[in-house]
């Protein structure tokens, strides 16, 4: 027994076994430690912008179509044979009042026809040589000074005019101005720059049937643009297409670069877009029509997380909805698209967005709706 003891060969292998487990142990308490990552806030990032107060003007933006403010059918007076026309009487031609378009020849006399206003021929009917009887329709002529354009206007838009009541001698209302409210008119499907100033001035007393709309009824004076022949300015077209020829050397010195000028009458029948001034609003919040939200809500980025806000619609048109109530200035408004939200839902503010300025929101003084 004693002498197994003393035997190296028998502590061999329990030092190694010792050794072992210390090294073993060494290395265990001595490991690294895992470091613990920050626990970053997660959520939505959103595209904000802030609520400010303003006093925008609204313009009403609607469609009309054009017709003529003047319209006669030239009948003949007696029978006979067309004996004279004038080379005024052709489609498309304009003639003065009072001047002579026809002659019908009546045995041994003739009668005249003469123009009852300005304008200028629609349609024709009759050719030199022709007999007529009483009544047959001859030419169609329309007034050239003035031109109707009757507008459609929803409803609920009417109060949105800013109707202006011209009063006459002893504080009367004038009844052919009892409207006189300005709008503009320009061509659909062209893209110039060609506006024709109109009045408002009165409305038909019965609706729309196809969208029962109101019908307002505009003048709009030198339709055909006779009175003012300097050129309407129509911009993108390019200087190539002058050339250099004697006959357009007076067009050449008076032709600017990147700028062409063209006469774009208005047209009778023409659909056209309808631009018409209404009233101020006044201490309302501006904010893009995608940030309203199931017609009455908006989103509201409170810190790091989302609320749903009730709000009043002063105002509303196709790029903007103008808010009364439930948002107060310095206000974060979210316009991003969200799936599932909800109040108290997890978000992000994107700083790009942040700057209103960048976002070119809150600069516009007029609305179109």
């Amino acid at each position: 027994m004693w002498k197994k003891l003393f035997n190296l060969k028998f502590w061999i292998p329990i030092l190694l076994i010792g050794v072992g487990g210390g090294f073993a142990f060494e290395m265990i308490k001595n490991k690294p430690k895992a470091r613990k990552k920050n626990n970053f806030k997660r959520g939505k990032l959103v595209e904000v912008i802030e609520a400010k107060f303003s006093n925008p003007k609204i313009e009403i933006r609607t469609h009309g179509r054009v017709s003529p403010a003047k319209k006669v059918v030239l009948s003949a007076r007696t029978a006979g044979e067309v004996i004279w026309v004038s080379p005024k009487l052709n489609e498309g031609v304009f003639f003065n009042k009072g001047q002579h378009l026809l002659s019908i020849g009546i045995r041994q006399s003739q009668s005249r026809l003469k123009a009852p206003f300005n304008g200028v021929v629609q349609s024709k009917n009759v050719d030199l040589g022709q007999y007529v009887n009483v009544g047959t329709k001859l030419a169609t002529l329309i007034g050239s000074e003035i031109a109707e354009v009757k507008i459609d206007l929803p409803m609920g838009r009417l109060n949105w005019l800013s109707k202006k009541s011209i009063k006459g001698n002893g504080g009367k209302i004038k009844k052919d101005d009892y409207y006189k409210i300005p709008a503009y008119i320009s061509l659909t499907g062209i893209n110039s720059e060609t506006f024709w100033p109109a009045i408002i001035k009165r409305h038909l007393l019965e609706l729309n049937p196809r969208g029962m709309m109101i019908q307002l009824i505009a003048e709009v004076k030198d339709p055909f643009l006779l009175e003012k022949r300097d050129r309407i300015k129509v911009k993108n077209i390019s200087k190539k297409k002058y050339s250099n020829s004697k006959k357009n050397q007076n067009l050449q010195s008076d032709y600017k670069e990147g700028e062409s000028f063209l006469e774009i009458p208005l047209f009778m029948g023409a659909f056209v877009n309808v631009n018409i001034p209404g009233r101020q609003l006044k201490n309302v919040i501006q904010i893009p029509a995608r940030a309203l939200r199931d017609r009455d809500t908006v989103w509201i980025a409170m810190g790091n997380e989302l609320k749903i806000r009730k709000v009043k619609i002063a105002h509303i048109d196709l790029d903007n909805v103008y808010l009364s109530t439930g948002i107060g200035p310095g206000e974060k408004i979210i316009i991003s698209p969200i799936k599932g939200a909800a109040n108290g839902l997890k978000i992000k503010l994107s700083k790009d967005i942040n700057d209103t300025k960048d976002m070119k929101y809150g600069g516009r003084k007029k609305v179109k709706i």
